[in-house]
Formats: C-alpha cells, structure tokens, sequence
C-alpha cells in the first residue's frame, strides 16, 4: 500500500509540473485573434439575406447569412442589429453592434466562435458570450466569455475556461 501511494504521489507530481510547465507557457501568451492596432474608424460592409431599419430607435437589424467585414476583421452571424446614435455634428454614427446565432470571429491564423457576440467600435472592444471556442494553431481554448480589444490584440477569457494544450510546442 505504501509503493501505491509513493508511485501515485510521484505520478501526480511529474503530471502536475508538467501542467505547471504547460500552463506558465499558456499565460505568457495572451489570447490573440491576430488584430492589433484595429482601426475602427474604417467602412463596416454588412452582406445579408434580408435589413429592416428602425428609424425611431436608431437601429439596423440584419438577419440571413450575415457577414460583416472591417479591415482585417471578418465576422459572421444569424442576425445582428446596428446600433446608431448621432454624433457632435448630428450625423448617426454606428455605436454598438450585436449578434447572435453562430457567432464567427477570424484573423490571420486565429479563429473564434460563440453564441452571441457585442462589438463597441468606441471602444474596439468585442465580448463573445455562451460556448466561446477559440482557436489558435492546434491549441483549443474554451470558456463562457471572451472579452478582446481590437488596439491591443489581447483578449481575457471568463467562466469555465478549458484549455487544449498539445505537448511538443507549437509546430
């Protein structure tokens, strides 16, 4: 019994410093979807099967096969709805952008997937909610939130997270 728990313990500690070892390297790299310097103040292109706007409430609500391109940004959804307030000179200006039904963010070699996501342009913050999965290479994030900054080109990941980490480094 005693080479059992001297085997089990010796086990666990060769396991938990590898665990160690991966995640330190996990944390010394930031959630990225390869957007840095993000400029929101480029066109926003929407594509979709069908719009309807609401004058009175400022809003645009797209639905079918969205796809909405800005820069280097590419993201897709089910419906996503346009949030306009006017600016110092009057003129609407997009504020906040909202989707929903197969969320999709990609980057350069980055991907992201959620249920629902929320793009501030002022902000350039974007918060993907509800079975968030983001991939990078072959390692596999999961989570219930993932909160991004388009300027800085780090992203927090919130709630439940799992990571996939393949060992060998990143080939």
């Amino acid at each position: 019994m005693v080479l059992r728990r001297s085997m089990f313990a010796g086990a666990a500690g060769v396991f938990l410093s590898a665990l160690i070892a991966l995640t330190a390297d996990a944390q010394g790299t930031s959630v990225s979807l390869g957007v840095q310097d993000h400029d929101s103040s480029q066109p926003v292109e929407i594509t979709s099967q069908e719009l309807a706007v609401d004058q009175e409430n400022g809003t645009a609500t797209f639905t079918g096969d969205v796809i909405v391109g800005q820069g280097g940004i590419t993201m897709t959804c089910q419906r996503m709805i346009v949030e306009y307030a006017p600016d110092e000179s009057g003129q609407n200006q997009i504020e906040v952008i909202r989707m929903s039904g197969d969320v999709t963010f990609v980057g350069d070699n980055e991907a992201a997937e959620s249920d629902a996501a929320i793009y501030r342009l002022d902000a350039e913050i974007i918060v993907m909610t509800g079975n968030v999965l983001v991939t990078q290479g072959s390692t596999a994030l999961s989570s219930d939130k993932l909160t991004y900054n388009l300027q800085t080109g780090s992203g927090v990941m919130e709630g439940r997270v799992k990571t996939i980490l393949q060992p060998g480094g990143n080939n």
